[in-house]
């Protein structure tokens, strides 16, 4: 038992810390979105550089992405020199401890940073070196044309999963102890009195090696194998919160960066918080499982998140786009999508996001699937953040549609871009709100 559940617990704290270099990924990958490649590219490496406008602007943008996660310690950028393995800084959030443009590191330390060139990775085990003891994530800074043009680098501090390291440590040397009590005590007489308590408790280590941080062992009994169960309930337990409260750091720091992105725009600030208010107030009208709900109101919040990847003067264009703007416009949802992907949110999440410009009658985009592969959810969400669109202010529009107007263009639209039951959801509280005259 006892080196079933020493591997149980190792297990699981693998499972934990793939999800943190997940998560690590996920933010980098985020951050250099929203940095312009063509302006990195264009920094002089020299000391100097750090009074230019451009680098300043650049410093802003990571000084942002490090204030908005907790855990986050440093966030800077990097490119290759033209010495193997040693790369330079380009760009650093630190104002007090700078890490100035041209000055040399060596990289071929840390493979997982040369491998950031050509796409997300992260550090395999936390690092020692002169910053401290970090974690980091990285992500490859691209120019117009696709080249990458730099690293962008995430260090988090690696103090919390030390200290879960040895939490586990204390925890494997009870599990060691309290397995040599047991089978000092009771030998092989007693061992088929326990032979299922032990199988569920081989079956518990299973189900949280698999990532099933919910699941509790059964076993309520007062000896040695219960309170080896409790023991492990609680590490479970822990786990998941610990789990948890990384995974709303991140959603919090992906809500602060969409936030930050419409306050950019006059015309788009609050609107996905807007698409939020109606899309849950739907779902609930809709007796939609409180789950259901919850995820909506929640992920409506991000389904814009990969306008991160779109240059800014594309989003903010006054007046009508190009078909080719328009092609890179309609290239958000699927960035959104490979954005949430390492978090593993719940399924229908990733669909609110890929999905939420999809239609009825299959004509929409990425993926022009039709209503009957549509979940009610991005149903739900599709009209909320067509409603919001038509009833706030565009660079494009001389003025918003007043609400019983929309409301005649969802009716027009229903069952060929919108799905009908959503569409009377919106308008049925609306009318019970007497906001339609």
């Amino acid at each position: 038992v006892g080196v079933t559940n020493l591997i149980a617990f190792q297990t699981a704290f693998d499972a934990q810390f793939k999800q943190l270099r997940q998560t690590l990924m996920a933010i980098a990958t985020t951050a250099a979105l929203q940095i312009d490649g063509d302006l990195h590219a264009q920094i002089p490496l020299h000391p100097t550089s750090v009074t230019l406008p451009t680098y300043q602007g650049l410093a802003a943008k990571l000084r942002a992405v490090r204030d908005a996660h907790p855990t986050i310690r440093y966030v800077y950028t990097l490119a290759p020199s033209d010495a193997p393995g040693v790369w330079q800084y380009v760009a650093d959030a630190e104002g007090r401890r700078t890490s100035f443009p041209g000055e040399r590191y060596n990289a071929s330390r840390y493979p997982a940073m040369m491998a950031g060139w050509r796409g997300p990775s992260a550090d395999p085990k936390i690092t020692l070196d002169e910053w401290g003891a970090l974690l980091s994530g990285y992500a490859p800074i691209k120019a117009s044309d696709g080249r990458a043009v730099g690293v962008l680098a995430i260090d988090m501090s690696g103090q919390e999963v030390l200290r879960t390291q040895e939490n586990l440590r204390r925890w494997r040397v009870m599990i060691i102890v309290l397995g040599l009590c047991m089978a000092v005590i009771f030998g092989a007489r007693l061992a088929q009195w326990f032979s299922r308590p032990i199988r569920l408790l081989v079956q518990g280590a299973q189900r949280i090696g698999e990532g099933d941080l919910q699941y509790r062992v059964p076993i309520a009994s007062h000896d040695e194998v219960g309170l080896l169960a409790t023991s492990f309930n609680r590490m479970a337990a822990q786990l998941a919160e610990s789990l948890q409260r990384l995974k709303d750091h991140v959603f919090a720091t992906l809500q602060s960066l969409t936030a930050a992105l419409e306050a950019k725009d006059v015309y788009t600030r609050g609107h996905s918080e807007r698409v939020s208010f109606y899309a849950t107030r739907m779902a609930r009208h809709m007796n939609l499982p409180a789950d259901q709900v919850e995820i909506i109101s929640q992920f409506s919040r991000l389904h814009d998140i990969g306008k991160i990847g779109i240059r800014e003067g594309i989003l903010t264009k006054p007046g009508k786009l190009t078909p080719e703007e328009f092609d890179q416009i309609k290239q958000h949802p699927e960035i959104g999508y490979k954005i949430l992907v390492p978090l593993n949110p719940p399924p229908v999440s990733l669909e609110i996001v890929r999905h939420h410009h999809e239609r009825q009658d299959g004509t929409g985009y990425p993926d022009q699937i039709d209503g009957a592969k549509i979940p009610m959810a991005v149903a739900i969400v599709t009209v909320a953040d067509a409603f919001d669109g038509m009833t706030g202010y565009r660079p494009y529009r001389t003025s918003p549609m007043v609400f019983s107007e929309a409301a005649a263009e969802l009716r027009r639209c229903s069952g060929t871009q919108f799905h009908p039951a959503a569409v009377d959801a919106l308008i049925e509280i609306l009318q019970e709100e007497g906001k339609l005259t």
